[in-house]
């Protein structure tokens, strides 16, 4: 009966382990989004226009899972502990090994794309945007912003005339709302250069530290088309803080990875002497 009546003591505490390790991830998992977003709403997020920038949330997310996995130790060793025989003990710590083996290699994956240029470069030209625009009563206009929509690129621009019968042109970059036609451009632009048809201009945002929108207003002397490429460089922070995060991730695995081992010696050498 004392065996039955520990297995049943075993079997309660397990599942009250498994019941508070839950609603602990649950809990953190919402504060976790709701610090981030929060987070999101003092960098500026805003719905109109669309702007949810996700660098400081993606800093918050990665936090709380340094935290989630150190918790995670914590109850795997009770659930160890109060394993009802070492064959259970062994299995459930050779399962945390296996778990923990995925989460190093996906974690040195993703610090690889952080921290490697090659990487970085290649997503950047991904995401790069190419437009054209059309002169009408020789000018063209168009928008753009300082920053991608989740916060992490900075944006920049390269124009190039692509057929233009003008001996030159000039552009003016203002803040969104302030150009109108008939305004002393020169006097209301942030930015302006002139250039000849073959050179390429390029135009980086006053401000770039925050989501701004741009007017660019091309004017010449003739008619034609222009290009304009919006290139995207990540935000230099981004990158070396979330590798950071992602190696102290990798760094309390590989830790744990080693402390299992053990724990799989130990239980598997007592298995097999019984």
């Amino acid at each position: 009966m004392k065996r039955t009546s520990d297995v049943l003591e075993r079997t309660f505490y397990l599942a009250r382990i498994k019941s508070l390790e839950i609603r602990a991830y649950m809990i953190q998992i919402a504060a976790m989004m709701g610090i981030g977003f929060f987070f999101s709403l003092v960098q500026g997020a805003t719905f109109k226009p669309f702007y949810l920038p996700i660098e400081y949330f993606t800093y918050v997310v990665l936090i709380m899972l340094v935290g989630i996995v150190l918790e995670s130790f914590f109850f795997t060793i009770l659930e160890i502990r109060n394993q009802d025989s070492d064959s259970a003990r062994y299995f459930t710590a050779k399962k945390a090994s296996k778990n923990t083996i995925k989460i190093i290699i996906i974690s040195i994956i993703i610090i690889g794309v952080f921290t490697n240029p090659a990487a970085e470069g290649a997503w950047e030209n991904l995401l790069e945007e190419e437009h054209t625009v059309q002169m009408v009563n020789s000018t063209a206009l168009f928008t753009f912003s300082s920053l991608d929509r989740l916060g992490i690129m900075e944006n920049s621009l390269e124009i190039r005339a692509v057929s233009y019968s003008g001996n030159n042109y000039t552009v003016y970059v203002f803040d969104k709302g302030v150009y109108h036609p008939g305004i002393n451009y020169r006097a209301n632009a942030r930015f302006f250069t002139t250039a000849n048809p073959g050179e390429r201009v390029s135009v980086y945002p006053p401000d770039s530290t925050r989501y701004n929108e741009y007017t660019v207003l091309i004017t010449g002397n003739g008619t034609g088309e222009f290009s304009y490429k919006v290139q995207k460089e990540i935000i230099p922070n981004y990158t070396l803080y979330s590798a950071l995060f992602l190696t102290a991730i990798t760094i309390s695995e590989a830790w744990w990875f080693v402390y299992l081992q053990k724990l799989i010696k130990k239980y598997g050498t007592e298995l097999v002497s019984e």
